[in-house]
């Protein structure tokens, strides 16, 4: 079995026309409209309803040709979408995932309170992933449910809305992601139908959480911005059955006992102003949510030491010293990964700091060519000195794809990589550590996709870069 992650996705964006106003105020006119959109909640009842014409946006890296409307299966219909999920090998894609967006005005869903369909597939599998609210516009009402079993019968999924009232002018109503991680890579059909926004009365209030509903200490500095993570929701459905949804912070109304220190706002960002302690809470639709985050800043955060290699010599990941060689994605959201990461923000530039890690990782937008370097430097700093923290250099292979054998964690097929430990620290104190590339990676230098972090409690890395 393969674990496959994707790499960041880059997609590009129709132009949002955007109509600014300026210089003097003015009062609407008697004879103006306040905007106000459809309530319609079906997407595919035997037919698309009131999608336009340009509604189906694959992912970047997903196979793009999967989509079609099957005339010959539908539930209780002779019509529904199929998508023919890839092999996994597939050179054009090793996935099959899309949104569905409404073009143009979104449609007002606040008296809904499910996303429900029906699916099935050729063989007994696990859905990924499926919800609703990407648009590619901000995403900023994204809810899914994940790893959802799907058979070769049409059975309903019903994924609820955490909040209606946040749906006033939703436009992503309908995105999936499905892969072969429970085939062995083999390809399948998947079929979805009477897609719809329902008002069912049966879905009850759920248990929410924030930072996985358990009561997390950051011990951090001024200028930190935290980013909130564990949002989800749980719903105990009709037919006895429990079911996690995911969802954005726009759901939550979230409360600092001490905004002075710390406050945060409606994204679920935690930004640090001052020494001392706060307590970030939140609750959904008035339910009070489980977890609680606690920040005990320190102060002013002593920067980590200056580089001195010149940028020839260098490809930076990230580093204030140096243009960096790729954009990277800092959290990835691994399966029982980090509860926190940040980008610090410090009077002496940015660091990255992480919070009860496990296993995470610094995703590259682009492969980097390290092939004419000899090293990955790395500057940490820990609060307690026995930290040992375990970095793991990763190249792409020929597909692109970091693919890792779920028992072991080592890299399958022609993936490589280069594993070492940093350790030896003084508390408080900033060390560098110089990684040669060299044993199983040595040869493949040239097309590295990542650098997986495993372990540690609280630590902070600056100046990750390959060098001559």
């Amino acid at each position: 079995m393969k674990i496959i992650i994707i790499h960041t996705i880059k997609i590009s964006l129709l132009a949002a026309i955007l109509i600014a106003q300026t210089g003097c105020e003015r009062k609407l006119s008697d004879d103006a409209v306040l905007p106000s959109f459809g309530t319609t909640g079906e997407i595919f009842t035997d037919n698309f309803i009131g999608l336009g014409s340009n509604f189906y946006f694959p992912f970047a890296d997903a196979k793009p040709d999967v989509f079609s409307v099957d005339m010959n299966e539908g539930y209780k219909s002779s019509s529904s979408i199929r998508i023919d999920v890839p092999n996994a090998t597939d050179p054009t894609g090793g996935y099959a995932g899309a949104i569905f967006r409404v073009e143009g005005a979104g449609r007002n869903l606040t008296g809904y309170d499910a996303l429900t369909f029906y699916v099935k597939a050729s063989t007994g599998i696990k859905l990924g992933e499926v919800g609703f609210g990407i648009d590619y516009l901000g995403d900023k009402t994204r809810v899914s449910t994940q790893n959802v079993n799907v058979g070769t019968n049409w059975t309903k999924v019903i994924v609820p809305i955490p909040d209606p009232s946040k749906l006033v002018n939703e436009r992503g109503v309908f995105w999936f992601a499905a892969g072969t991680q429970g085939t062995a890579g083999s390809g399948y059909a998947l079929w979805f139908d009477e897609i719809k926004f329902e008002k069912l009365g049966t879905v009850g209030k759920p248990t929410s959480t924030i930072v996985n509903g358990v009561t997390t200490t950051v011990k951090t500095f001024i200028g930190s911005s935290i980013n909130l993570t564990g949002l989800n929701h749980v719903y105990n459905l009709v037919n006895g059955t429990d079911i996690v949804v995911n969802s954005t912070a726009v759901y939550y109304e979230f409360k600092s006992s001490n905004p002075a220190v710390a406050a945060v706002n409606d994204s679920g960002v935690v930004k640090v102003f001052a020494s001392g302690t706060a307590e970030i809470t939140a609750t959904v639709k008035g339910v009070p949510a489980k977890g609680k985050l606690i920040i005990e800043s320190k102060g002013d955060f002593p920067g980590a030491p200056g580089p001195t290699r010149p940028q020839s010599d260098v490809k930076s990941i990230f580093s204030d010293a140096y243009t960096n060689e790729t954009e990277s994605n800092f959290t990835p959201g691994f399966g029982g990964s980090t509860t926190l990461t940040d980008i610090l923000v410090t009077s002496k530039g940015k660091v990255l700091q992480y919070t009860n890690n496990n296993y995470t990782g610094i995703m590259f937008a682009n492969p980097v060519d390290a092939s004419s370097l000899g090293f990955l430097h790395i500057d940490a700093y820990v609060e307690n000195a026995a930290t040992s923290i375990g970095i793991q250099i990763r190249d792409i292979g020929g597909n692109k794809l970091i693919e890792t054998d779920v028992n072991t964690g080592n890299p399958i097929g022609d993936d490589k990589d280069n594993r070492s430990s940093l350790s030896g620290f003084q508390a408080g104190v900033w060390k560098s550590f110089d990684i040669p590339l060299n044993g199983g990676i040595l040869n493949q230098k040239s097309n590295l996709g990542a650098i997986i972090i495993t372990g540690g409690t609280l630590f902070y890395i600056d100046n990750i870069y390959f060098y001559k």
